[in-house]
């Protein structure tokens, strides 16, 4: 049995899947064992009364159980993460960027080598400047796709559901192209 590939899922990545590819964590799928997680600092995000107020789904017991799952990290990569954090966040703070949670998120996809999936144009750029691989939300669709993990039709409805709410991610018309092709 091949190893698990981890992969990260910011939280407006998750807020777009969540409630469409359930369970969206700690569920190995396809051939090379994908296996998304998130942060533990996303459930303090999530607690935070704003965010329960537009998607009140996210107090419901199915979904904290889910958020239960992050990657099992070391003390030596423990204290990794926090000094990448540190240094991040020193040098994103000059001017309007990623959150303190987008930080910790790449952090974390710095000091364990997984990809990050976010469609945030900020945090790609911060991402590129210290090599840590990110990816759409369309793009993680694309890898589900392929392994079996969810249907074409399901990202049809996705897609067709975030152009509705207004909730598009960045580049969404390009990247659906890319990797869908029509």
């Amino acid at each position: 049995m091949p190893k698990q590939n981890k992969i990260l899922v910011d939280t407006n990545a998750y807020l777009r899947l969540a409630q469409t590819v359930r369970p969206l964590l700690f569920v190995p799928f396809g051939d090379q064992q994908y296996c998304l997680y998130i942060i533990p600092e996303l459930n303090d995000e999530l607690a935070r009364h704003r965010l329960q107020l537009k998607f009140p789904w996210i107090t419901e017991q199915e979904y904290r159980d889910n958020r239960q799952f992050s990657p099992k990290i070391s003390k030596k990569q423990k204290k990794a993460i926090a000094e990448n954090f540190d240094f991040i966040w020193r040098n994103i703070q000059t001017e309007p960027g990623p959150s303190r949670v987008d930080a910790l998120y790449l952090a974390y996809a710095l000091e364990l080598n997984i990809p990050v999936v976010t469609d945030d144009q900020d945090m790609k750029k911060v991402a590129k400047e210290y090599d840590i691989i990110v990816m759409p939300t369309i793009e993680l669709l694309k890898i589900m796709y392929d392994a079996g993990h969810v249907t074409l039709s399901t990202v049809k409805g996705l897609v067709e559901y975030w152009r509705y709410i207004e909730d598009k991610p960045a580049n969404l018309d390009a990247d659906y192209l890319k990797f869908f092709g029509a």
